[in-house]
């Protein structure tokens, strides 16, 4: 009883320390602190398409092989139990599911299944939110996305997972500063938001991204990263975007939480382009840390 305790403490101050964008370096990292630096860095699934990894363990265990701290996961209800039971098995986490509701949709009936096996888990639920009626970063849908947040929060609790806004381009939340406006208005310590980097370089650029960071920070979850060539997403190793600097402005801003690789649309075999992603990831924390 006093370790189930225990272990219900750590998890709450874990989330605590998320909601707060301030997440320490001995949490984050783990026992990799040379090869994740200050962050926790974990693929998504985007990354795992290639035809070397067809099946759950073909991906849980190159994830294993090339140091990844886990996998950020589009939301199955059926893969689910296997998926956390490989990771389980290999010493690795899932660091989110993705899934994707309607504004003025029914909520997912599986949802409340799958967060219950969720719980105790440092996961985040990240909701990339649609409207039928509402147009891209529309204040007027914010009722309705409180409604859908509490929602989610109240199937999270105090123990984890976590429920995160998924800034993307096009959908009703495609900005960052959505998902600071909603999590604000929900006022909940596990409920945050996201900052995607190819998305925000997808839209206009309103502000200087230091200054868009400083504001998030308070409710900042995550951080998904990728080389950029132009606007198109690459490997760590390829692109003209200074992923250095960026990386020090999140160090500078105060974050310390998970950092993503977002891999959607790179071709080839998976471990050779994620690979070489982790390979120019050990070389930016040697920098980092330098």
């Amino acid at each position: 009883m006093t370790d189930r305790l225990t272990r219900r403490r750590f998890h709450h101050n874990v989330l605590t320390a998320l909601a707060g964008g301030r997440l320490l370096s001995s949490v984050a990292a783990a026992d990799e602190p040379q090869v994740h630096g200050p962050f926790a860095f974990y693929a998504m699934d985007t990354g795992l398409r290639g035809p070397d990894v067809p099946t759950l363990e073909k991906k849980v265990a190159l994830l294993k092989k090339l140091g990844f701290r886990g996998i950020g996961y589009t939301l199955n209800h059926r893969e689910l139990p296997p998926l956390l039971d490989l990771l389980d098995a290999a010493g690795l986490e899932l660091s989110a599911v993705y899934t994707t509701p309607v504004l003025e949709g029914e909520a997912d009936p599986g949802l409340p299944d799958s967060v219950k096996r969720l719980n105790g888990r440092p996961t985040r639920i990240e909701l990339a939110v649609s409207s039928r009626k509402f147009r891209p970063s529309d204040p007027d849908g914010d009722r309705a996305g409180k409604q859908l947040l509490e929602r989610v929060s109240d199937l999270c609790g105090d123990t984890g997972p976590v429920a995160s806004v998924y800034p993307h381009r096009g959908l009703w939340t495609e900005r960052v500063e959505d998902g600071v406006r909603l999590a604000r208005l929900v006022g909940r310590k596990n409920v945050g938001t996201h900052f995607n980097l190819v998305h925000w370089k997808w839209l206009p650029q309103r502000r200087p991204p230091a200054e868009l960071l400083k504001e998030a920070l308070p409710h900042l979850l995550c951080v998904t990263i990728n080389g950029l060539k132009g606007d198109a997403i690459v490997p760590l190793d390829e692109g003209d975007f200074d992923l250095g600097d960026f990386l020090k402005l999140l160090v500078k801003t105060g974050y310390r939480g998970r950092v993503g690789l977002q891999g959607y649309g790179v071709p080839g075999p998976s471990e050779e382009h994620l690979g070489r992603s982790m390979r120019k990831w050990h070389e930016l924390m040697r920098r980092l840390q330098a």
